[in-house]
C-alpha cells in the first residue's frame, strides 16, 4: 500500500480525499493499519493488483471501498485508481462490484461525495445509475444510488 501511494499524483490524491494529503500522512503506520485491517461487518475493500513488470511482485493499481454508515442501512463508496491506470475502466469495474456487494448485503442506498471538477468520477457514477447532484452552499457533489 505504501508503494501504491508513492505512485499517486497530487491531483489524484486531492480528488480522492477532497483535500491535499501529504505522502507522509497517507503512509503513516497508524493510518495504514486502520485502512488495511478492516472491520468486515462494516467495510468491504477490493484491491486490484498486477505483477510488477520489473520484479513480478504484486503491485496495487486500484482500490475500491464500501463503508457501511453507522446505524443506517446505507454505505459510502470510495475509489482510488493509480494515475497510470485511470480512464481504462478499472474504476467502473470496481464500482460495479461494490454496487453488487451492496445489493447482496441488502443495503438501501450507496452514496459518495466528490469534487465538482472530478468529471471522471461523475461520469462513472452516472453511468452506473447514480444520481449526481450539487448541494447549495457546498463545493462538493453528492452521488446516490437507491438499491
Amino acid at each position: 500500500m505504501v508503494r501504491f501511494h508513492q505512485t499517486l499524483s497530487d491531483q489524484t490524491v486531492y480528488q480522492r480525499y477532497l483535500s491535499p494529503l501529504r505522502l507522509e500522512t497517507r503512509i503513516e503506520h497508524q493510518r495504514l493499519s486502520r485502512i488495511c485491517f478492516i472491520d468486515y461487518d462494516r467495510d468491504v475493500v477490493l484491491v486490484v493488483e498486477r505483477p510488477s513488470p520489473t520484479n513480478q511482485e504484486p503491485e496495487i493499481i486500484a482500490v475500491g471501498r464500501l463503508s457501511r454508515a453507522h446505524g443506517r442501512n446505507e454505505a459510502e463508496f470510495a475509489l482510488l485508481v493509480g494515475d497510470g491506470w485511470q480512464r481504462q475502466g478499472l474504476g467502473s469495474q470496481l464500482l460495479k462490484l461494490l454496487v453488487q456487494i451492496g445489493r447482496d448485503e441488502k443495503l438501501e442506498r450507496i452514496r459518495a461525495t466528490m469534487l465538482s471538477d472530478n468529471v471522471g468520477m461523475q461520469r462513472t457514477a452516472s453511468a452506473l445509475g447514480f444520481g449526481v447532484h450539487a448541494v447549495v452552499g457546498e463545493s462538493e457533489l453528492h452521488a446516490e444510488l437507491n438499491l
